[in-house]
């Protein structure tokens, strides 16, 4: 069963069919303020964040965090209504000069696509967090698809020319105190303490013995121990083109 759920803050005719307008050619997501083709592109990219670390100022509790992977797996892309054959696995460690890294390229008529979207099949974390003398190592798998859809950025195509429409991974929401508030305080020290039998890695397994504590799920239930909170926080990490908000629905 598919759940949706929001993430707090797409005539003439004639008989020649090359005389068509490239609204009917391509769908109302692509009617065009002109004539002529150009091409649209998808990246991916995970902000200085995934690439370069999340600093100890960002954290309210004096931890850091840098990652030594961090691939998501990107399938049924669309930008408008031009679907895109895509290069679905990236590590977002990978240093990109903040341009991300391709996914896919595709032929497109000019003018406004509107109603992007795209599904992260999965997404690979691991690394290790830091406060004073303390390190804590994990490597996490959430493997429960996730579609993004209805995204609010439009990206115009202008003829002869490649647009962009970037899907932005947002690292920093898997700390989040809180489902529901719009400004959440990062925390790390809730998952340190899971790790039960101290050995410096967090574990699925001890997260998913440990209570959820002090975090705000709102309204969503079913959320009880850690491994369930970090699983419906990765959920909320995909934007696009930076802070852009799309619709969310659980696939799993």
């Amino acid at each position: 069963m598919t759940r949706s759920f929001s993430v707090p803050r797409p005539r003439f005719i004639t008989h020649s069919l090359s005389a068509l307008p490239l609204c009917l050619l391509f769908g109302a997501a692509a009617c065009t303020s002109g004539n002529g083709e150009g091409a649209v592109r998808a990246t991916i990219y995970g902000e200085e964040f995934i690439e370069e670390g999340i600093p100890e100022d960002a954290f309210d509790d004096g931890w850091s965090v840098e990652f030594d992977r961090f691939s998501v797996r990107v399938s049924n892309v669309h930008i408008g209504d031009i679907p895109l054959e895509v290069d679905g696995t990236k590590d977002l460690t990978k240093a990109s000069d903040g341009e991300g890294q391709e996914l896919g390229v595709a032929e497109a008529p000019a003018g406004k696509l509107v109603d992007s979207g795209y599904t992260i099949e999965r997404i690979v974390v691991a690394g290790r967090a830091k406060k004073g003398k303390s390190e804590k190592t994990f490597r996490w798998t959430f493997d429960d698809p996730t579609r993004y859809d209805e995204c609010e950025p439009e990206t115009r195509v202008e003829p002869g020319e490649t647009a962009t429409f970037q899907i932005t991974i947002h690292a920093d929401h898997l700390f989040s105190d809180s489902l529901v508030s719009e400004e959440p305080k990062l925390l790390f020290q809730p998952l340190a303490d899971a790790d039960l039998d101290d050995d410096g890695e967090i574990t699925r397994e001890e997260l998913a013995e440990v209570d959820i504590g002090a975090y705000d799920p709102g309204s969503e239930g079913g959320v009880d121990d850690l491994w369930t909170w970090l699983v419906r926080l990765s959920k909320t990490v995909g934007h696009a083109d930076g802070e852009g908000h799309c619709h969310v629905h659980d696939e799993s």
